[in-house]
């Protein structure tokens, strides 16, 4: 008998020493755009005195699908992307004024340890928008993963202070 839990002692030994433990996933599993708002003439972060809303548009199966993605008063914004190939946000500023920005990407699928969720990663390959408050948007890296990078400047026209 003794021998049997000998046995099965070493056997569960081994067993709790072959098991790596818990996997070491990445803190955010999902990857975001983040757009910084800057001052056309000076290049400073500029921020909203009131939140501008950011809606998402994805089309779907041929039907459009719309939801507000980000709602603050920042100098940045970091948001989703679609996992269709094209992204589209509308910048509300006001009922009326209003911006869009379309992204065409490349999504690729990430997959670090098995033992962690898959990532969506993307590549953003051209950009559109239209410019009735903003000025430009500057593509600063094309690479959108989970990891906190400037993606895009934002350029506004702001008015002169001195």
């Amino acid at each position: 008998m003794r021998k049997y839990i000998f046995f099965f002692l070493i056997l569960l030994v081994g067993l709790l020493s072959g098991c790596e433990g818990e996997a070491d996933c990445s803190l955010s599993s999902v990857s975001l755009a983040r757009f910084q708002f800057l001052d056309s003439k000076t290049h400073r972060s500029i921020s909203f005195t009131q939140g501008a809303m950011v809606t998402g548009i994805a089309l779907e199966n041929g039907s459009e699908t719309t939801d507000t993605v980000f709602n603050r008063a920042e100098s940045y914004m970091s948001v989703p992307l679609s996992y269709t190939d094209q992204t589209t946000y509308v910048i509300h500023y006001t009922e009326i004024m209003r911006d869009t920005i379309v992204l065409k990407h490349k999504n690729i699928p990430f997959v670090g340890n098995v033992e962690c969720p898959a990532l969506m990663f993307y590549e953003v390959e051209t950009m559109s928008y239209t410019t009735h408050a903003l000025d430009s948007v500057k593509l600063i890296n094309p690479k959108i993963t989970n990891e906190e990078t400037i993606n895009f400047n934002i350029y506004y026209r702001t008015a002169d202070t001195e």
